[in-house]
C-alpha cells in the first residue's frame, strides 16, 4: 500500500499542465520536491496559488482595458 506522501506524488505528477502555463507548472514542481522529500505543502501551496491568483488578476485587468471601449464626454 502506498504511502500518503506517494499518493501525493503520483496525483501530482499526473496533473495536466499545459507549456504556456509557467506559474501552474512552478507550483506543481515545487509541491512535488517538497512531498517527495516529506515536507509539509501547506505554505509552498499557497504562495504558489496567490501568485497564479495575482498573474491571473494582472492579465484579466489588462484584457478589460483593452476591451472597454473608451468613453467619450
Amino acid at each position: 500500500m502506498a504511502s500518503p506522501d506517494e499518493r501525493l506524488t503520483a496525483k501530482l505528477e499526473q496533473l495536466p499542465i499545459g507549456d504556456d502555463a509557467p506559474m501552474c507548472s512552478l507550483l506543481r514542481t515545487t509541491l512535488l520536491t517538497h512531498a517527495q522529500h516529506g515536507s509539509d505543502i501547506t505554505e509552498p501551496t499557497v504562495l504558489g496559488l496567490l501568485a497564479i491568483t495575482g498573474v491571473l488578476e494582472e492579465r484579466l485587468t489588462r484584457l478589460e482595458a483593452i476591451i472597454q471601449p473608451a468613453t467619450t464626454t
